[in-house]
């Protein structure tokens, strides 16, 4: 891989020593290349430099690997494969000649075939309140109707089988929000600090044409490339913010939620275990993020005077909770963009976010995370 940035790198500067020679050809020595074609290169390199390395070690993991690493297209692939096999795993331990799993309204599993006149039954496959799709399944010979000991177990597999999917199903909208951020990064890298390092880099070479002749202009320009420095380390700052708060590793959880500016809002008390016990990385920042949200929120809109944050943690879920004593969601109330945000990286997630009002008066926003038992 290196091997090839190197090469790319060589074949840049080679196209742009032949665009800017082209009018003088032939080129008797590399002393008849003029000197700003390297700052042309330089820039172009810079430019470009993220895209294509990303592209090219891509194409070399994939021609090494596979898609071993595209977990996108692996999670993809599982309903084709776990499915068939759960639909064929449970005729032959029930001995049923037929049983069909359906979800999104399309069959994604059936093994065997119904014998005539034999009963077929629907089972739902619901997950907390949600349901994600059907098992049927049938008698075992003609006109033959399921006992209801046989139904009593289907019932019972058919909520592990609906866990299954709920699970499969998060996993895939997991790795789907984290390809987006991915791209996300990747565009405002290109598309940001690349740029405004290239820029960087064609003052620099004008400021040393300068520096000698110039003084005083060389002076006033470094003074725009120190603006221009400060301005990407600030840019360089805000992606590592949005990847992960700062403060979530220097103070933890709580304290950060402590510290969360208050712009003209109600004082606020949060609650939480001590020790706090450790929680995943993405459920910190959803409930870093969610928090942030909902107490801006109760800033803006709520007239509260007082806010109240509580973490409460279990064996296998923790739930954050902010109520405030304001006015309360409004009469024919539209989620906007605040709370579509919370309730995506609640779901992402595999959790679940209610707002609604709270016992007394005001807004409560809960959103509850289940997390993996310690080891």
């Amino acid at each position: 891989m290196a091997l090839l940035t190197i090469g790319y790198a060589f074949v840049v500067a080679g196209l742009v020593a032949v665009v800017t020679t082209w009018p003088s050809r032939p080129v008797g020595s590399l002393a008849d290349i003029p000197w700003w074609s390297h700052l042309v290169a330089l820039v172009v390199l810079v430019a470009t430099w993220a895209p294509v390395t990303s592209q090219l070690d891509r194409s070399v993991h994939q021609l090494a690997y596979g898609h071993r690493d595209d977990t996108t297209e692996i999670y993809r692939q599982l309903p084709d494969q776990l499915l068939p096999t759960m639909a064929t795993v449970l005729a032959g331990a029930l001995a049923l000649p037929f049983t069909e799993i359906e979800a999104g309204g399309q069959v994604v599993a059936s093994h065997g075939a119904t014998p005539q006149d034999a009963e077929v039954v629907a089972i739902p496959l619901t997950h907390q309140g949600l349901r994600l799709g059907t098992l049927r399944v049938s008698g075992r010979r003609r006109g033959d109707r399921l006992p209801a000991a046989d139904l009593r177990l289907l019932a019972d597999l058919a909520r592990h089988l609906a866990t299954t999917m709920a699970v499969q199903h998060s996993r895939e909208q997991l790795v789907g929000a984290r390809e987006e951020e991915r791209r996300r990064i990747r565009r405002d890298l290109h598309d940001g600090l690349a740029p405004m390092l290239a820029a960087i880099a064609l003052q620099l070479g004008v400021l040393q044409r300068t520096l000698r002749d110039q003084p005083d202009a060389a002076q006033d320009l470094a003074k725009e490339l120190q603006a221009d420095v400060r301005q990407a380390t600030a840019e360089i700052r805000r992606l590592v913010y949005e990847l992960r708060p700062p403060m979530l590793d220097e103070l933890g959880l709580v304290e950060a939620i402590r510290h969360l500016r208050a712009v003209d809002g109600p004082p606020r008390t949060v609650r939480a275990p001590e020790p706090m016990p450790a929680l995943p990385a993405a459920v910190e920042v959803a409930i870093y993020r969610i928090a942030a949200e909902a107490l801006h929120n109760t800033s803006r809109h709520a007239a509260a005077t007082v806010a109240t944050v509580a973490l409460d943690v279990s064996a296998d879920l923790v739930t954050l909770t902010v109520i405030d004593d304001g006015c309360g969601l409004p009469a024919g109330y539209l989620a906007g963009v605040g709370h579509h945000s919370m309730r995506e990286r609640t779901a992402e997630l595999g959790g679940v976010l209610e707002i609604g009002p709270a016992p007394t008066r005001g807004t409560r926003v809960t959103a509850s995370f289940p997390v993996p038992p310690s080891r």
